[in-house]
């Protein structure tokens, strides 16, 4: 979808839409602000709040702040992201199959995985992280985005809840698989 047409899907949304969706990529977040004033008109139209849409642009923020921590390897942003009481599930390559249950846990698996990026690739980013079919889905004081990742073999799904608390986003479940693609 280019920034145009997004920007006219924005523009069309109807009042019964009980929910904002925004589809975008995540390094092109910047552009966002270019027309954030349109979205807050045109949500104004629909019946939705400035709020709502205050909501979702820190909302792009605080997953463009994941991201780039992630491909970075910046681990107090990264770590910062989580809830104390966040619970993830790991794809198979984390060699992890159960639920890690609170920070703490979530901390120590991806220390381990931190420390293999760097390994395998010194240099940054140390991990290259392109979501697609990016969907975001704001209910609230809750967000839930999920978006894919392609690997060489792998198609990889991710969903991720958010919470805000203190006026900031912060992951309380991230959730992580992957299938095979298809021949």
């Amino acid at each position: 979808m280019t920034f145009f047409t997004h920007l006219i899907s924005l523009l069309v949304i109807t009042p019964a839409m009980k929910e904002i969706l925004i589809v975008m990529k995540f390094r092109i977040a910047n552009l966002f602000l270019l027309y954030f004033p349109f979205l807050l008109l045109s949500l104004k139209a629909a019946g939705q709040t400035a709020g709502n849409a205050a909501d979702s642009l820190s909302l792009v923020v605080a997953m463009n702040t994941f991201v780039d921590a992630f491909s970075g390897l910046n681990w107090p942003v990264f770590d910062a992201c989580f809830a104390d009481d966040a619970t993830a599930f790991f794809p198979p390559s984390a060699k992890f199959p159960y639920r890690a249950n609170g920070k703490q846990e979530i901390e120590n698996i991806f220390k381990i995985v931190f420390e293999n990026a760097r390994k395998r690739n010194p240099g940054s980013p140390h991990i290259e992280i392109q979501p697609r079919e990016i969907k975001i889905q704001m209910l609230g004081s809750t967000a839930i985005t999920s978006f894919l990742l392609t690997d060489p073999d792998l198609l990889g799904r991710r969903t991720i809840v958010w919470k805000k608390q203190q006026d900031k986003w912060l992951i309380v479940h991230l959730h992580a698989s992957g299938v095979p693609l298809p021949q």
